[in-house]
């Protein structure tokens, strides 16, 4: 239970209703983020406590279970979903603009891309969209120009920036451009083309250790300029580039005893964030199974096969055309994939324990998904004035309420 120095030193010493301080501290932390958000309207205290920075850490460490962002085809501007790993609805964020949700972007931001390439950065805490500057092509048609993106962290200042890869699929002409995201006057500035050709089926970078990592079309890259298996990464804090980290490339041909080649694997790779380190699937459309390669040593590029997961009989028969994507792994060591199957897809959640998926959320490649894990309660106190909209009798209405759920006599 909270104690009641917390409870006093978070500016909770006085409060209309029945409960104890320290109580009512402890009965809070144990409601989803939803339900605070509406008892903000209760009093003035219960708002400023309930958006308290330290109110707000705690509510975190409280409910670390990841969400979903997803996005959802609206009329005439995209929504983002946020839902659980149950596929329950938590949070919905309308008027988001045109768009597909970026995956793997950020942990407490969400990108969305436009038709056109151009960004914004949403707040899923606030609600609040950034607009980012629109790019340049050089008058291209959109539809011709391929975009990877990858948002993140400098490793030494966490100053947020954004690097962004366009190709004109016409002329083979690659724009990289880079922006510091939180700016006033931020702008997009040309930096350096990766060093090959990026792979086609992995369209975002995966940040690690404040570099963005990518795969690249071992099709089309030059194996005389670029050694077989390795990994571009552009760092947030320098701008430039490297390709010092070996991927599992070249492990992966070894175990599959010549029955697959480089070009085989240019369709079946996919980068992917998890357990804070690099992940790299491999779905063998072969044995539909799609193993997971951990990095366990950056310096060396040394990668541990450490999960195996046998694809549900439903996309048998797909072939390459399937798309599979590690999202997460939970802390009961659950995997979340997105499956990708032409235009439509899926979120499932697989149990290597029992070796079944299920269902979380259907998707589709025009609205796309990503995991958020940031905090839904907002640190700031906004609206203040919104504890006039209920009546004063109604914090000890409320607080007899939240003291019977927290004895079990009512459940949220």
């Amino acid at each position: 239970m909270a104690s009641a120095a917390a409870a006093a030193g978070w500016g909770l010493g006085a409060v209309d209703g029945v409960l104890p301080p320290e109580l009512l501290l402890d009965v809070l932390l144990r409601l989803p983020a939803g339900p605070i958000c509406r008892l903000r309207a209760v009093c003035r205290s219960w708002l400023a406590f309930t958006t308290d920075p330290h109110f707000v850490a705690a509510h975190a460490a409280r409910h670390p279970a990841p969400l979903l962002a997803v996005g959802v085809q609206g009329f005439p501007r995209l929504c983002v979903d946020l839902v659980d790993l149950s596929g329950n609805l938590v949070k919905q964020i309308l008027r988001v603009g045109k768009g597909r949700v970026v995956s793997g972007s950020s942990a407490d931001r969400v990108l969305v891309a436009g038709e056109d390439h151009s960004v914004r950065v949403l707040n899923p805490t606030t609600g609040s969209i950034s607009i980012l500057p629109s790019h340049r092509c050089g008058g291209a048609d959109p539809s011709t120009i391929a975009a990877w993106f990858a948002f993140g962290q400098t490793a030494s200042t966490g100053e947020c920036k954004l690097v962004r890869i366009l190709l004109n699929i016409d002329n083979s002409r690659h724009l990289s451009e880079v922006i510091t995201i939180g700016d006033t006057d931020g702008e997009w500035r040309e930096t350096a083309n990766p060093p090959g050709y990026l792979g086609w089926n992995c369209t975002n970078g995966v940040v690690f250790k404040g570099a963005a990592y990518f795969i690249l079309d071992y099709c089309f890259s030059d194996p005389s300029f670029l050694e077989r298996g390795c990994m571009p990464s552009f760092d947030f804090a320098t701008e430039k580039w490297s390709v010092a980290l070996q991927g599992p490339l070249n492990r992966i041909l070894e175990e599959s005893n010549g029955t697959l080649s480089y070009h085989d694997l240019a369709n079946q790779l996919m980068l992917s964030g998890l357990k804070g380190t690099l992940c790299t699937s491999h779905w063998n459309d072969q044995f539909y199974t799609v193993d997971l390669w951990f990095l366990t040593d950056s310096e060396k590029g040394t990668w541990s096969k450490d999960h195996r997961i046998n694809v549900d009989a439903v996309f048998h028969g797909i072939g390459d055309y399937l798309k599979v994507q590690p999202l997460l792994v939970t802390d009961e060591g659950k995997i979340v994939l997105s499956m990708q199957m032409g235009s439509k897809g899926v979120v499932q959640i697989y149990d290597p324990v029992t070796d079944t998926s299920s269902d979380i959320i259907q998707i589709s490649i025009y609205t796309g998904a990503s995991v958020f894990t940031g905090s839904l309660l907002c640190p700031q106190s906004v609206g203040r004035a919104l504890y006039e909209v209920l009546p004063q009798s109604w914090a000890l209405r409320i607080s007899t309420a939240l003291m019977m759920f927290r004895f079990g006599v009512i459940k949220v």
